[in-house]
């Protein structure tokens, strides 16, 4: 899913940054695209689910959950770059 573009039902679409499984639960970080599919500033945490052979996307609504979130993909994106280094 990771570098993949998803489009919501609202239209607006996001390149998927990052992904991790916490409690069971596939968690993805997204970048908001604009209409020519450039990069915004706008950032977004995914919940998926899945149904049958399906696989959506929702926006995470709980805060703590959000909270945890951004720890966890910022301790990602730390590792990556030093990684690098």
């Amino acid at each position: 899913m990771v570098d993949k573009i998803v489009e919501l039902e609202n239209d607006k679409k996001y390149v998927i940054l990052d992904g991790k499984k916490l409690n069971d639960t596939d968690y993805y970080f997204g970048l908001r695209l604009d209409e020519n599919e450039e990069p915004t500033n706008n950032y977004l945490f995914f919940e998926e689910t899945k149904v049958g052979e399906d696989t959506y996307l929702a926006p995470v609504e709980d805060e703590e959950m959000k909270g945890l979130l951004l720890t966890t993909f910022t301790v990602n994106y730390l590792d990556k770059v030093y990684d690098e280094v």
